[in-house]
Order: C-alpha cells, then sequence, then structure tokens
C-alpha cells in the first residue's frame, strides 16, 4: 500500500511540473517585463503606437519613461528625441520636453544659462547666440533683461544696423535707430490736417480720422488737442536733425532728434500733440496730456517714447509723441506697458 501512495505522489509532481513547465512555454513572458519595466510601465508603453512600442524594445531600459508618458505636455510624435536629448545632454524631463516641444532642439550643446533663456516668454531661437554674447558682456543683468535688450537690438549700437522697414507691416512698420526708410519714402493717403484740429500740414487718412475721433472725445471734456508736428518728409527732418546738431552737437541732438530717414513722422502714423496754448515743454503738466496718457490708446495711440524706456527707444522721455498702431495692439501695448520696439519684436516681425 505505502508503494502505491508512493508511486501516486511522484505521478503527481511529475504531472504537476510538467503543467506548469506547458503552461510556461505556451505563454512567454513579456518582452517589456523582461526588459525591466514594471506592470505599470508597460501598460503605459502598449498605448504607444507601433513604432514607439518598437524603439523601446530596440533601446535600453529607460527609468524615467513613466515621467515622459504621464507628462501633460507629452507629445508622442517627440518620444525617441526627448530620450535622444535627456540621455545626451543630461537634461531634466520638464526641459527635455520644454526644448523639443518647442524645436528649440538643434544646437550643439546645452547648459543652464541657454536653458533659461529659453524658458523666457519673448525668447526669439534665432537669437540665441546674440543672447549669449550680450550676457558674457553684462554679466549682471537679468535673463529677462537680456532678452528685452537683445530683441530691441540694444547689442549693436544705434544707427549701426540698417535694416529695410518692412513696408508691408502698413500700421505696424518700424521706424527707429535701427529701421530705415529710403529718403524717396513717401506715405499714401496724406491729408491736409483741418485748421482746429492743428497746424495745416499733412497726415495719413486713417490715422487722421482716428485723431479727429480721439480730438472730439477730449472736446467733449472740455480738452482741447493740437498736433503742431505730423508729417515730415526726409529732407525737412535732414533740416531739422541738422540745425539741432548745430545748436546742441550731434551726442545731445541724437537724444532727441532723429536722423533724416530714422523718423516716425516720415511714416505719416506719427504726430507731435500739445494744446492751442502750451508747447512741447509744458504739454505733461496739462489736463489734456492728463487725458490723452490715458485714453490714447482706445482711438490706436501710443505714447512711443515713454519714461524710463529711454535705453531702449533711444530718445528722451516725449509726453507729446503718439504714433498709430491700431486699437489692439494700442491697448496690448497700453496694458503690457511694452514699448513699441519689444511689442514689434515679439509680435509683428
Amino acid at each position: 500500500m505505502k508503494k502505491v501512495l508512493g508511486l501516486l505522489c511522484i505521478i503527481f509532481i511529475t504531472l504537476t511540473v510538467f503543467l506548469v513547465w506547458k503552461q510556461n512555454k505556451s505563454e512567454p513572458k513579456n518582452p517589456y517585463l523582461e526588459k525591466g519595466y514594471t506592470e505599470e510601465e508597460v501598460r503605459k508603453i502598449e498605448t504607444l503606437n507601433e513604432a514607439n512600442q518598437s524603439y523601446l524594445l530596440e533601446t535600453d531600459y529607460q527609468s524615467n519613461i513613466l515621467e515622459y508618458l504621464s507628462a501633460t505636455d507629452f507629445k508622442e510624435e517627440n518620444l525617441k528625441e526627448y530620450i535622444r536629448l535627456g540621455l545626451l545632454y543630461g537634461l531634466s524631463i520638464e526641459d527635455t520636453m520644454y526644448i523639443v516641444n518647442h524645436q528649440y532642439n538643434d544646437i550643439e550643446t546645452y547648459d543652464a544659462k541657454t536653458v533659461a533663456f529659453m524658458h523666457e516668454p519673448y525668447y526669439i531661437h534665432e537669437y540665441l547666440e546674440r543672447y549669449l554674447n550680450y550676457s558674457n558682456n553684462h554679466q549682471d543683468f537679468e535673463t529677462s533683461s537680456v532678452i528685452t535688450n537683445v530683441n530691441s537690438n540694444l547689442d549693436y549700437a544705434f544707427y549701426t544696423q540698417d535694416y529695410t522697414v518692412d513696408l508691408d507691416k502698413r500700421y505696424l512698420i518700424l521706424v527707429n535707430k535701427y529701421y530705415k526708410l529710403s529718403s524717396d519714402y513717401v506715405p499714401d493717403n496724406l491729408v491736409t490736417i483741418e485748421a482746429k484740429y492743428g497746424k495745416s500740414l499733412s497726415l495719413e487718412s486713417t490715422v487722421y480720422e482716428q485723431y479727429k475721433l480721439m480730438w472730439n472725445a477730449a472736446k467733449q471734456e472740455g480738452l482741447n488737442l493740437y498736433i503742431c508736428s505730423p508729417y515730415r518728409s526726409y529732407s525737412t527732418q535732414l533740416g531739422l536733425y541738422n540745425n539741432y546738431v548745430a545748436q546742441d552737437g550731434k551726442v545731445a541732438a541724437d537724444t532727441y532728434s532723429a536722423r533724416a530717414g530714422y523718423s516716425e513722422h516720415q511714416t505719416g502714423l506719427a504726430f507731435d500733440v500739445i494744446t492751442p496754448t502750451s508747447t512741447l515743454a509744458t504739454f505733461q503738466y496739462t489736463k489734456e496730456f492728463e487725458w490723452i496718457k490715458v485714453h490714447a490708446h482706445e482711438y490706436g495711440f501710443i505714447l512711443r517714447y515713454p519714461e524710463g524706456k529711454e535705453y531702449l527707444t533711444g530718445y528722451v522721455y516725449e509726453p507729446w509723441h503718439y504714433r498709430y498702431v491700431g486699437v489692439d495692439v494700442a491697448t496690448k501695448i497700453y496694458e503690457t506697458g511694452l514699448t513699441y520696439e519689444e511689442y514689434y519684436a515679439y509680435y509683428v516681425r
């Protein structure tokens, strides 16, 4: 009897071992599990397309794969590049995904300063080398200041870069100490200003219509605006600037007067405004100025050379100088406190 029981035990054990062996043979282990991935990671991987699944099988175990696949900004088409860039430069998951998603992954190396620039809201990728050079020469500047200054071309001296004004931008053209108009440029649709609105000189027609709306709104509040200097031709600006140079010298003249071709007045989109009884020097002390600096954007105008931004605009504070850019743009500039140099670099150019 004992022999029979022993034989039965041997048969049972043998059969059990065989069945386990057969089950393991018929159901091979998941290849991702064999590679070292956890069941949670495998579940995420199996949601990927076939190409990415194959890629992960062909490469070494990625210990941070779950962080990539669970991230809010994850883009499946960028998976291979996330892994390549992260491994190559030892970047964090956040930095790697940000760089790849914004297509900043085309340079040779990444350090903390480079990555910091890339995270700035107004970063322009093609300016990276300029940012780095400017930063090296101004090591006490914050990253945001470097971005602002380079975007405004301050890494170049004034009047050293003659960029051609992009006239296709129409009401959003930029004319300053880097962007120049040709000597024969005359704006289209110039009209003559009626005497009650200012000197009987010229202004672009749309700008004039918007100015009249603003003038009427101010008038209803008992205020009187008066344009004293609208459109100026190249030759007029040349004579004006040369007179200032003769009077105060070139260095001083450059702080308050534009050289010929670099003046906004030649666009027909800008004007100097005062009251019938004030001057440029006294306008900022009038009720009209207090009103216009708050309401000008409602009619599409910006205070072009604001106080405290002289290093960006290249000109002293001019409370009398207004420029037409359209209501939407003027409102954004008014609300953000940007100069037009900054706005043009960020949103127009």
